[in-house]
Formats: C-alpha cells, structure tokens, sequence
C-alpha cells in the first residue's frame, strides 16, 4: 500500500498515488476545517463535542450533531476520491470520538520538518547540521495552512512553525556566508523573501551575498526595493546595519580603473543643484562628520536638525497616510532649504537635517518655516510636525 501526502506547510493537498485533492476544489469551508483539523491532531482522537465546538463555536444549532455528521459523510466521499483500497477509510470514529486512521502509512510535512529541525539538534558537525537546515528549507513551501492562518485554532500553529523557519533559515545563512557558499546563499535568501518579506536580517545577508560575487547594481536595486518596502508600504524602519550596508554596495561601484573625463562625467550628473541635497543616512553620516571638522576649525556654525511626524489624534499613522506625509515633506524640506544643505530619511517618520552655516536663530526660523509651510500646502494630512536642533558638535538643544 503506498504512502498517504499531506502537505500543510503552504497550499494544502492530500494525494495518494497520482489522485489529488486540494483546498481549491468547490467544496465547503466546514468540510476542509474538519479534515485539517483532524490532521493537524493526527496522534490524537477527537471528541464529537470538541468538532461542534469547532465548526460552529457558540453558535446555536437545532441539530448540531446531525449537521456534524452531514459534514462528516461529504468529507468521506471527497476522501473516496483519492482512490485507496477497497474498505480502508481514513477518518474512523470510535465510541463518539473522530481520528485519522493510524494504520495508514502517512508522510506529513509538517511532521517531517518537525523532525529535521529535531535532527539538527542532535547533529554532530556543522556540515551534517547544514545539510539538514537545508532539507527543512526547501521542505517548507509556506506558511501552515496559508489560507486559513487567520482562523483561531491554526494561528498560533501558523506562528510556530513561521518562527521556527526563520529560526532555520538565519542559521543557514550565517553558516552559509560564513563559508562563503554565496549561489546558496542567495537561493536560500530568495525563497525566504516569499514567505516574510520583512526580515532585513534576510534582505542584509541577501544584499551582502550579492556584493560579493560582483553582482553591485543587483544589490543596489534590492536596497532601494527594500527601503521603500520599509518605509513607505510598511511604516517601519529597517535595521542600522542594513542602512549602512548602502555605502558598501556603491564603493564597491567602482572597482574598475575610470579616465578622469568618465569620473568627472559621473560626478557632475549626480544633482541638479535644485533645492537641498538628499542622500541616504550612510551618506549623511559622514557628511555630518566632515562638516563637524569643517565647522571647529573655522568657527562656522552648523546645526543638526530632526522633524518627526506624528498624527494628530494621538494614535499610529496609517501606512498610506505616512507615505503621503513624508513624499510631501521631502518636497517641503528641499524646496526650503538652500542647495548646500542636506537632508535624509531617518526612520519611517523622521527626516535628519544639516545646516551649514546657520546660527540658532536662524534654524529656528528654517523649522518654523518648513512647518508653516507645510501646514498650508497640506491642512488636511491629519498630522503634526515636531522638530529638535543642536548645534553640530554642541551638548544644545532646542525643542519645538
């Protein structure tokens, strides 16, 4: 008799031989509960209360036990489908209680990564570790029961076996990079980015292990795709060593000798001189370094300026609020400052400022100009502009 599969992690399925089902036939929502249920409690048997209990909660139901065994008997004869022998039915009953049938041989996937990951454990070298990290990987096709990961009994399921992939997948690829298996690397980093997009552990190694196979402007579109899906589809801010990691993949840029008409050519295409000068924050930081030195040695006043913006009622902005906040107040900013200054998203809500040359006064009066500015261009944003300044270099500062 050949192996029942079942397949939970993602899409789910059932096959035996070469007859398949799946949760995308039209068949009802109650039905593929009771079967994934059963399933996912395969080493145990299920009490007729706790299925009612399942299906319909505290729901009243004039007949609660026949409307269990109606779902019962369509899920029997969707099962018949697969095609085992004459006689075998996979789900039994037994004085009230429902169960999988034990006597057939199964292959489980989520039982199988289970024990992979269990082996890794137990594993006696890192290679045999690895090896096994890897099974698991590519084992785990998605999320347990994908599509039903917001129903109360498969939540915390879902959410152990999601931890328990990242878990896997940032040892695999600290081992990984560590040995310098970067085509691995990269595969493994890939697959991961379709199950959690928002891991920048993930995204760092991925970017990391571009750069070093020479494939620069691969990781610089990977940055950028990353910042903004941070930022502006999401709300949150990356990890620092991620921002920074920005710097690495441009000096890396330029590994080939250049004549001095091609570099002058590249440079002076960099900006058009219109309004402040945007970088990001690796960039702005060593800026902000240089222009600390600059200003002791000269004497030259310069101030370090933050604007947050925070919603008015007091609660979280939504994502697409923010992104339209923040694509409006980078306008606002360079269009009210001076070519020569320069500005950079901080974090999701927060944009950092430099201005040369300027005294307390007048960046107090910079800010309040920005913010008057841009509460007339935008009354009905919902939100409200904070902003602190020090002098570069200086233990002051001013609130407003």
């Amino acid at each position: 008799m050949e192996k029942l599969k079942i397949n939970m992690l993602g899409e789910f399925s059932m096959s035996y031989g070469n007859n398949v089902i799946t949760e995308q036939s039209k068949r009802s929502k109650k039905m593929w509960t009771l079967l994934e249920y059963m399933i996912a409690n395969h080493n145990r048997e299920i009490s007729q209360n706790e299925l009612i209990t399942l299906l319909w909660g505290d729901k009243e139901s004039e007949n609660p036990v026949g409307a269990l065994k109606t779902s019962l008997h369509r899920l029997r004869a969707c099962l018949d489908t697969l095609g085992l022998p004459e006689g075998v039915e996979i789900i039994v009953n037994s004085m009230g209680t429902y169960s999988l049938n034990s006597r057939i041989a199964c292959d489980i996937d989520f039982d199988e990564f289970d024990a992979l990951y269990k082996k890794s454990m137990l594993a006696q070298s890192e290679k045999e570790k690895t090896t096994l990290y890897l099974a698991a990987v590519e084992l785990y096709k998605g999320d347990f029961l994908n599509r039903s990961r917001s129903d109360g009994w498969v939540t915390p399921i879902n959410n152990y076996y999601h931890s328990l992939y990242l878990r896997i997948v940032h040892e695999t690829i600290d081992i990984l990079y560590k040995h310098k298996y970067y085509t691995e690397l990269i595969n493994v980093c890939r697959k991961a980015f379709t199950i959690e997009k928002l891991d920048d552990r993930i995204h760092l190694y991925y970017v990391k292990g571009l750069l070093d196979i020479g494939e620069t402007s691969a990781a610089k579109q990977h940055y950028t795709y990353v910042m903004d899906l941070f930022y502006n589809k999401n709300g949150i801010n990356p990890s620092p060593e991620f921002v920074e990691l920005y710097e690495k993949t441009v000096k890396d840029d330029h590994t080939y000798n250049a004549d001095f008409g091609v570099l002058k050519g590249q440079l002076d295409s960099i900006d058009d001189g219109i309004g402040a000068y945007y970088c990001e924050f690796a960039f702005f930081k060593h800026i902000y370094q240089l222009e600390i030195r600059d200003a002791v040695r000269s004497g030259r006043p310069t101030n370090l300026c933050l604007l947050t913006a925070v919603s008015k009622s007091q609660e979280d902005l939504e994502i697409k609020q923010l992104n339209r906040i923040m694509t409006r107040l980078s306008d606002c900013i360079s269009g009210s400052l001076r070519s020569r200054d320069v500005y950079s998203r901080y974090s999701a809500s927060q944009f950092v400022m430099l201005l040369t040359n300027t005294t307390k006064e007048q960046a107090e009066m910079v800010l309040d100009r920005i913010l008057k500015r841009f509460k007339r261009d935008n009354p009905k944003l919902g939100c409200t502009l904070l902003y602190k300044f020090d002098r570069a270099g200086k233990p002051r500062q001013q609130e407003g």
